[in-house]
């Protein structure tokens, strides 16, 4: 089996003196799951970021994080955004802080199917989409939640919104 992810010795700093990771390796085969556990402040957020190249400028990050074989650390911010979302997609803690306040949960979701989809779907169609993946999470009362705005959302439907919308993009 070959691997879908792979992080190799990958190390994160922010200034000298400073390291923040060291040595992360970790490998994910197709059809795997893996679970990131550790205390607050352990690493497993700054690993997800370090991986999707999201972190600021400022971050030193070494080592090795592949993509289906496609090396992603140095790889141009052009780049790592055509695979954002198609190839790899992360699901934040915070979803509230995820989400744009000012936008509806559906028109979110159906703005990530418009970006990835091809041909390019209808601002209708992508939200009707939205709605199907909300019922395929299971998420009650999905045209509801397709028309509510975050802040309306207990914090667990905000969370599945946050899943519906990173598998929108099939990576």
């Amino acid at each position: 089996m070959s691997a879908v992810l792979e992080l190799s010795g990958l190390h994160v700093g922010f200034g000298p003196g400073r390291p923040a990771l060291r040595g992360v390796d970790l490998t994910l085969d197709r059809g795997e799951v893996l679970g990131l556990v550790g205390e607050s402040g352990a690493g497993k957020t700054l690993t997800a970021l370090a991986a999707l190249g999201l972190l600021p400028r400022e971050a030193a990050v070494r080592g090795s994080v592949r993509l289906l074989g496609t090396e992603l650390v140095g790889l141009p911010v052009r780049d790592l955004a055509r695979l954002r979302g198609r190839r790899i997609a992360m699901v934040f803690q915070d979803p509230l802080a995820a989400f744009t306040p000012v936008h509806r949960i559906g028109d979110q979701i159906g703005e990530v199917l418009r970006i990835h989809e091809r041909p390019r779907p209808t601002r209708r169609s992508a939200r009707r989409r939205a709605v199907e993946l909300l019922t395929g999470l299971r998420v009650p009362e999905p045209e509801r939640v397709a028309r509510a705005y975050p802040h309306e959302l207990s914090g667990g439907l905000r969370q599945r919104a946050m899943i519906a919308m990173a598998v929108a993009g099939r990576p």
